[in-house]
């Protein structure tokens, strides 16, 4: 069957404002002449068109003349508010697309779909559609609509035990969102809790028998103060489907959470280098396994056509879910591992504290009664020294602790459609975002400095202005990225492709100190070693640099200091009176395009004299490189430490 595209522009004249929409229908060879005045958009369906008879088929709402007995995509047709329009319930027959992608060869680019009838169509946010590149589709019909929903487990957490185990007292402190309908309503900003949104949800009504087994959901017997829409994403099996709540409306209104006490990345695998051996599981389910109290989850409605239906465990989506569930992780590892969110690790230095240990946490989930399994193809409670856990490979059982990116991971990211969209300049801001989000992890854990990738970062950001500050953002819109940006993250993908071993453990001292300062018109680097001046440098800042801000004037003087004055491998301390430098030098990237590409260049060079730069701060007045920065001039080396100096206060004019 020969499948052609025919594209074609008309303005939507029926609502309040007269905006531009694109039209791409999809038939066989031929196509209806869209007159300036038609109200009418496909949006999201497949159709068969049996017949050519000028008719219409009651509820598909598309205009049927002049049509071949073809398949067409019907991408909705929301008419002139006031006028009975309403958009196409398109969820049921998502799970099609995979199928009829088949029948419909030929297929040359995508299919752009931009909803602008916003009283027909519950939502203007789309997805990509994997099985078809390019379409999108509502988030209540993405194509993982078809699949069906992942049986979860019916255990439910024992939070009162959990938190008489919290010794320190971070459980139990967010433990009232759960069980005190007080504590609930204080949370909300405006102090009024009575809610009345109420957001649709599309193709959840066949869950629904799926919720009710397993006890997640239950029918409404009254209206939620908040009906949320309900979408699913698709598990990593591939084969079924988790349930997300879009829970933005209550985000919204009430405070945000208090810290989730989720460890740094790089923490996280400092810590577990520390061990030779670990027990890893992870909760069943395990957002699901909080109970919610009956008067709370009338706060979690799932807007439903018929009867909507209330959550009785904790929900996905909601801004304080992470918290609570991130605590009571915590509680359970308390001086025994680590956890990140639903992936507990039970360490120990030796087989036997290992083993002890995992023995403990046994006795605690037991306790609590938290469900867990193991990871992967791994027997429960079995010790390992080489395992995979949040993304990273550990190898423990190696002379020298050391880790990498998950395989898995790396393969998926390297040769994703998102990375290939990206690479070719042209990609949506959605597949943007998630390549990005994959480039900041893979930095981490493969210690990559982000600063030398500054074109790249310099994208990201002004792309997420846009997105945070836009009234609507349209996440599917297509976005040119920069040559520059395509070239970075080529370079990163090499990397992530080879996937390198990282080897832990912290370097030797250097046993010298590099003083660096910089004033708003001269740098000075002191290197100081066995309580003495042994080296330094001082210049005056000329040409751009002279009119520059005094964060990179700052970051200028650093980079003279390593470069010039840094030569003897190991752990090199740093003393710089700038908190916006040391930050940067700490996690390896700035906010700022020139910073990165200064910090680029001193970690190149420190990275090739096999230096690990260690920065502190330290305050002005007792910082011994200002002096040389203000006028006076080096002495003459080696040189013994001046006294420090401190700023005078308004408490010393008496």
């Amino acid at each position: 069957m020969a499948v052609t595209w025919t594209r074609a522009w008309w303005r939507w004249t029926g609502g309040p404002t007269t905006r531009p929409v694109e039209r791409v229908v999809r038939v066989d060879g031929r196509s209806r002449a869209d007159e300036p005045g038609d109200e009418r958009q496909a949006f999201g369906r497949w159709v068969k068109r049996p017949r050519v008879d000028g008719g219409k088929r009651r509820g598909d709402g598309c205009d049927r003349r002049s049509l071949s007995p073809t398949w067409v995509l019907a991408v909705g047709c929301p008419q002139p508010a006031g006028r009975g329009g309403r958009g196409v319930g398109v969820g049921r027959d998502a799970s099609r697309l995979a199928g009829l992608q088949r029948r419909l060869q030929g297929i040359a680019g995508g299919l752009a779909v931009y909803d602008e009838a916003p009283d027909n169509v519950s939502s203007s946010t789309y997805s990509s559609t994997p099985s078809l590149p390019g379409c999108r589709v509502a988030p209540g019909m993405r194509a993982d609509a078809g699949l069906p929903l992942a049986r979860v487990t019916s255990n439910r957490i024992d939070v009162e035990a959990l938190a008489a185990m919290d010794g320190v007292g971070r459980f139990r402190e967010v433990l009232p969102m759960l069980m005190d309908p007080v504590a609930f309503a204080e949370a909300f900003v405006s102090g009024d809790a009575a809610g009345g949104c109420r957001v649709p949800s599309r193709g959840m009504e066949r869950h629904r028998a799926t919720l009710r087994s397993c006890g997640v959901a239950s029918d409404a017997r009254s209206r939620p103060a908040f009906a949320m829409k309900a979408f699913t994403t698709p598990k990593k099996d591939g084969r079924t489907a988790r349930l997300v709540l879009d829970a933005r409306p209550l985000n919204d209104a009430m405070r945000r959470p208090p810290s989730m006490d989720l460890p740094r990345l790089r923490d996280f695998i400092a810590e577990v280098e520390r061990h030779r051996f670990a027990m890893q599981c992870d909760g069943v389910s395990y957002f699901y396994q909080f109970p919610v109290d009956a008067s709370i989850s009338r706060y979690f409605g799932i807007g439903m056509k018929g009867c909507d239906m209330l959550l009785n465990v904790l929900c996905m989506g909601w801004s304080w879910a992470p918290c609570i569930a991130q605590r009571a992780s915590n509680v359970l590892v308390r001086d025994l591992g680590l956890a990140w969110v639903d992936n507990f690790l039970v360490l120990g230095g030796t087989l036997d504290e290992a083993e002890r240990n995992v023995a403990v946490f046994r006795k605690r989930a037991q306790a609590a009664r938290v469900e867990v399994r193991a990871e992967g193809d791994d027997a429960l409670w079995q010790v390992r020294s080489r395992f995979v856990c949040v993304g990273v490979e550990f190898d423990l059982a190696a002379e020298t602790q050391r880790h990498r990116l998950d395989p898995a991971w790396a393969e998926r990211w390297v040769d994703g459609s998102g990375m290939t969209a990206v690479l070719s300049g042209r990609a949506t801001a959605r597949q943007f975002a998630e390549v990005f989000g994959g480039a900041v992890w893979a930095t981490d854990i493969l210690a990559v400095p982000r600063c030398h990738f500054a074109a790249l970062l310099s994208f990201a950001g002004r792309l997420g202005g846009r997105m945070v500050g836009a009234a609507a953002p349209v996440w599917d819109e297509v976005v040119d990225v920069p040559p520059s940006a395509r070239r970075e993250l080529g370079a990163l993908r090499k990397i992530v492709r080879e996937n390198p071993w990282v080897v832990g453990g912290v370097p030797e001292d250097t046993g010298s100190v590099l003083w660096t300062d910089a004033s708003s018109r001269a740098w000075a680097a002191l290197l100081e070693a066995e309580g003495r001046f042994v080296d330094g440098r001082q210049g005056v800042f000329a040409g751009p640099d002279a009119d520059a801000h005094i964060n990179l004037k700052e970051m200028l003087a650093f980079a003279e200091g390593v470069v010039r004055l840094c030569w003897a491998p190991g752990a090199q301390r740093c003393r710089i009176d700038n908190a916006a430098v040391v930050g940067a030098v700490a996690k390896g990237s700035s906010s700022s395009y020139a910073a990165n590409r200064v910090l680029s260049r001193s970690l190149r060079v420190a990275g090739r004299r096999g230096i690990v730069l260690r920065p502190d701060w330290v305050p002005s007045g007792g910082h011994l490189a200002d002096p040389y920065t203000r006028g006076t001039s080096l002495p003459r080396f080696p040189a013994q430490l001046p006294l420090p100096r401190s700023r005078a206060t308004p408490f010393d004019l008496f």
